[in-house]
């Protein structure tokens, strides 16, 4: 496998991925011509159905995605954690915010503060994060984030997806992004997690996890207006 030649394809799937697990009327803009880019380059033949039936919403209505991301990522009851550290150990700011503001140290990226309130251990950040690391070459940096965070983590998260009742682009998202990640695993030469963990997402939103939706929901609702 060469992976030089698939460097930009690899890339443009981390920023894809990355900006529906951030999220703004800004980052949609492109999705429609991303996800035909996307078609055109697809890993697995299974997966046209699902870039059909995205493509052909997004080119409809955004509106769909929006609401639905809320429905998933924001609301206050059943809502699916959208960073590593949640995923990890249930509660905010822990040992994964700290492994990638040491992997970003590393870099010349920084996270702007400005256009980004989320933090960096936010599963979108960290696919964006994944994105520029192929464009620039820092393919080092590339594998560490993804040995560390994403591989040992992903696949609960993707399982939250499949399981939450609201799911429905999301669903497909999901799928093109498990196909993706177990192609990632074979480029950083991995294999799959079997991961058992006595630790589960906690039931009771901590105040800062309140908090950092309802923000995020007003965010969003400020900017579709």
């Amino acid at each position: 496998m060469n992976l030089e030649h698939l460097r930009l394809a690899r890339s443009l799937y981390y920023q894809f991925f990355g900006n529906l697990f951030v999220f703004s009327k800004q980052n949609l803009d492109s999705l429609h011509r991303c996800l035909g880019v996307m078609k055109e380059n697809s890993f697995d033949e299974e997966l046209l159905d699902s870039f059909d039936l995205l493509l052909q919403n997004s080119q409809k209505n955004l509106e769909l995605f929006f609401k639905e991301y809320e429905d998933l990522f924001l609301s206050l009851k059943n809502a699916i954690p959208i960073t590593f550290s949640y995923i990890e150990e249930g509660f905010e700011n822990s040992k994964a915010l700290l492994c990638v503001r040491e992997i970003l140290s590393k870099s010349i990226l920084r996270r702007n503060e400005v256009k980004f309130k989320e933090s960096e251990d936010n599963i979108g950040f960290c696919f964006l994060l994944m994105s520029e690391f192929l464009k620039q070459k820092e393919d080092d940096l590339a594998k560490e984030l993804f040995q560390k965070l994403i591989h040992q983590n992903i696949d609960e998260f993707i399982k939250f997806i499949f399981e939450h009742k609201k799911a429905y682009l999301y669903k497909e998202i999901a799928k093109i992004l498990a196909t993706f990640i177990e192609f990632e695993r074979s480029c950083f030469n991995l294999s799959k997690v079997s991961k058992t963990t006595s630790k589960k997402v906690q039931n009771d939103l901590s105040r800062s996890e309140f908090l950092r939706r309802e923000t995020n929901k007003k965010r969003r609702v400020n900017a579709k207006s």
